[in-house]
């Protein structure tokens, strides 16, 4: 609680630090920039909420200087007495950071900050330190206290740790390499501890790629990506793809005890753009595999149609049949410029569905229209109204209206 005050009166500090900078010093090197949002519609339970929001992002880089800095975060209140959402006043910190770089070859960000590995990833407080141009190679080190959020709070505890190294080939022509290695711990018990790799080479119009996952605590490849994207032509581009998921837990986990089916999935995907017509359409099959010789088929097709440079329309429709019985939806949406300073939008979906457990079919639908307004070159506002019919809800309403301005 008190790590929470904490951060809750550092945002609150850097917010009104930022309201109070004069235009001649946000103009360099300082920027601000923020979202007031009033959001509001009915909750998961079908009972009324409304939620003020302020979204707050800051940056720091004096000119001719080794350092650097950013933050970001947002402010929460709900106005209604919901049963989802805690209605006191909540504090997010997304990031807030320090970069500095004491020679050309090191930098070094201290803060809160995302890290991602292709063996794993982590919003930590902690420190990262990338070390380059050795040789080919570049290498770039992580540790610090792992982050875990809950809808409305923090839920970390002390000795929640992440570490992790990342070695990747830089300045290598056409060619993207890199091998990982990510432990966890929660509570100081070891939690993760997982390998990855990563690599894409581009030649002409090839372009093979391929991402792994392996988890040593449970001795499996728990997330495999393998592919390619085809470019025969400047109008036309194909992907083949395989993917493989194997769910795998913190071994600090009570999940980690239960079992768990593998998942592949075969896709293949192809985009054409008409040559002389504003029209590009695409085209997808994919062949999902589950244990137990259960498989399912999806196809989709859709199209994008922009007559205009206003307005731009696009449709698809999708099938699935297999492994738990059959759906099939569409989806159409359209925006148009009006002028320079306004564009509105509209769109819906539908899915009709069937289920083992169900006697008859199911659909859900959701509809929105929206819009924005550029009202100066710092200041915009946008709006959106979304309606949703499913088996929960016969008529649930969620609106959102923002303002976003620059310092």
């Amino acid at each position: 609680m008190q790590c929470k005050m904490r951060w809750t009166y550092l945002i609150a500090m850097l917010f009104v630090f930022a309201l109070t900078l004069p235009a001649s010093a946000t103009a360099e090197p300082v920027k601000v920039s923020g979202s007031t949002q009033f959001l509001w519609g009915d909750d998961l339970t079908g009972e009324g909420q409304a939620t003020i929001a302020q979204y707050l992002r800051f940056s720091y880089n004096p000119e001719k200087k080794n350092f650097s800095a950013a933050g970001y975060g947002r402010f929460t209140k709900d106005i209604e007495s919901g049963s989802i959402r805690d209605n006191n006043f909540n504090v997010r910190l997304y990031y807030l950071y320090l970069d500095y770089s004491p020679i050309e070859q090191i930098s070094m960000r201290l803060g809160r900050q995302y890290v991602n590995f292709s063996a794993g990833s982590s919003l930590m407080d902690g420190a990262t330190v990338n070390v380059n141009k050795i040789g080919p190679l570049g290498v770039t080190v992580a540790a610090g206290r792992d982050l875990v959020y809950s809808l409305d709070s923090e839920m970390s505890k002390p000795g929640n740790v992440f570490a992790g190294i990342d070695i990747h080939l830089q300045d290598v022509k056409n060619t993207q390499l890199g091998v990982s290695y990510v432990r966890k711990y929660d509570q100081k018990d070891l939690s993760r501890e997982e390998f990855g790799m990563n690599f894409r080479y581009i030649y002409k119009w090839v372009s093979p790629y391929a991402e792994l996952k392996y988890d040593r605590l449970s001795k499996a490849f728990d997330e495999a990506t393998l592919g390619i994207d085809l470019f025969p032509m400047n109008n036309l581009s194909v992907k083949a793809e395989f993917y493989h998921s194997y769910p795998t837990f913190d071994s600090t986990s009570i999940f980690s005890v239960f079992a768990v089916d593998k998942f592949r999935e075969y896709l293949l995907n192809v985009e054409y753009s008409l040559p002389k017509a504003p029209v590009s359409v695409f085209g997808q099959y994919k062949r999902q595999t589950y244990e137990d010789d259960s498989n399912a088929d999806v196809f989709a097709l859709g199209a994008r149609f922009f007559p205009t440079d206003r307005l731009t329309l696009s449709a698809s429709v999708d099938y699935r049949h297999g492994y738990e019985d059959k759906d099939w939806g569409f989806e159409i949406m359209g925006d148009y410029k009006i002028n320079k300073k306004f564009l509105v939008a509209a769109g819906m979906q539908h899915n009709a569905y069937q289920r083992p457990d169900d006697e008859g079919n199911r659909s859900a639908q959701r509809y929105w229209v929206g819009g924005k307004w550029q009202a100066t070159q710092n200041m915009g506002v946008t709006a959106r109204l979304e309606g949703n019919a499913n088996e929960n809800f016969s008529h649930r309403m969620l609106g959102r209206l923002a303002l976003d301005w620059n310092l």
